[in-house]
């Protein structure tokens, strides 16, 4: 049964006959008769009984046209609850994030939010792990990537560029000395992630050279304080975000070990389900964060306005 049939069988109904329908919906008169005709043929029974001067309903049609007005009532309802949606920041949001990015975000981002929306709930999910966001039904997930986000069914809001640089205390490196690149994989190293036995780096020089470490890492952990305390401890030489040690590099705890050497640039940002249905407390939460991370490293090229390619990239 097609709603559009019913829909204009309600008119005619509502308003008195097929002319009167017309007149008040805008729909032509000989599409609203063939559509009450198909919607008889469709149920086996007359709806209309009519005459060349007026239109009778009957029974039946009564019925069912008090089934049609509750049908509408319905989609009003529903449309109301999807606009209520949209408008009042409320309700609970999932997000992800690694731990070292939100340490390095800070907590006074995700307070000042709470603070200005009480109505929203935040279950904030710290982990490397590289969620899915549509399958692991995740509001928002934050994350630094090398390349951009490929999925179609994702959006892409960047908040800011960051690249990876190598550090040791300066206790370290006392009776030491590491005048080249080729001679790093002859120091203990201390790396982020999971498990691992064998570790890869992808440094490119300021000049522009490229090289790729192959070491075996004395400690590593999914978690970057871990790392970094590690570096301050004087345990070997860690790759880790500029702004994160940043603090450590001003006060002397941590230095740069080849200071001309670092990664590749990746892209700080958030990814979410495309803005088609997205509600006010996602869109409250995304614009919040954007506002407030002018402290990270910007790209170089000039920034684009908000839903640009480079800014916000979303398939619709």
């Amino acid at each position: 049964m097609d709603f559009e049939d019913l829909r204009s069988f309600a008119w005619v109904v509502r308003y008195g006959g097929f002319s009167a329908a017309e007149r008040a919906t805008g729909e032509t008169r000989g599409k609203l008769s063939k559509r009450v005709a198909k919607l008889e043929r469709e149920l086996g029974t007359r709806l209309l009984e009519r005459s060349t001067r007026s239109i009778r309903i009957t029974d039946v049609g009564l019925e069912i046209y008090q089934q049609c007005e509750i049908i509408a009532e319905g989609l009003a309802a529903t449309r109301a609850i999807a606009a209520r949606a949209r408008d009042d920041v409320s309700g609970i949001l999932r997000i992800s994030c690694p731990p070292g990015l939100a340490r390095h975000l800070g907590a006074e981002i995700l307070t000042s939010f709470m603070a200005r929306y009480p109505a929203v709930r935040v279950d904030m999910h710290l982990t490397s792990h590289r969620v899915d966001i549509i399958r692991e039904n995740f509001d928002i997930a934050l994350r630094v990537d090398l390349q951009e986000e490929t999925d179609l069914s994702l959006t892409m809001r960047q908040l800011g560029k960051s690249i990876r640089i190598l550090v040791a205390s300066p206790a370290f490196l006392k009776d030491r000395s590491i005048p080249d690149i080729d001679m790093l994989t002859s120091f203990p190293t201390l790396t982020m992630g999971e498990h691992v036995e064998q570790d890869r780096w992808d440094l490119i020089s300021d000049a522009g050279d490229r090289r790729r470490i192959l070491h075996h890492p004395r400690l590593c952990s999914n978690d970057s304080m871990v790392v970094r305390a590690g570096a301050i401890a004087g345990l070997g030489v860690a790759l880790l975000h500029e702004q994160s040690c940043q603090q450590d590099l001003e006060q002397g705890r941590l230095v740069r070990v080849l200071p001309g050497w670092h990664t590749t640039e990746g892209t700080i940002h958030m990814v979410f389900a495309t803005r088609r249905g997205m509600t006010a407390a996602q869109r409250a939460f995304i614009d919040h964060y954007a506002s407030r991370t002018s402290f990270l490293r910007q790209p170089a090229s000039p920034s684009l306005p908000e839903g640009s390619a480079q800014g916000d990239r979303s398939p619709d």
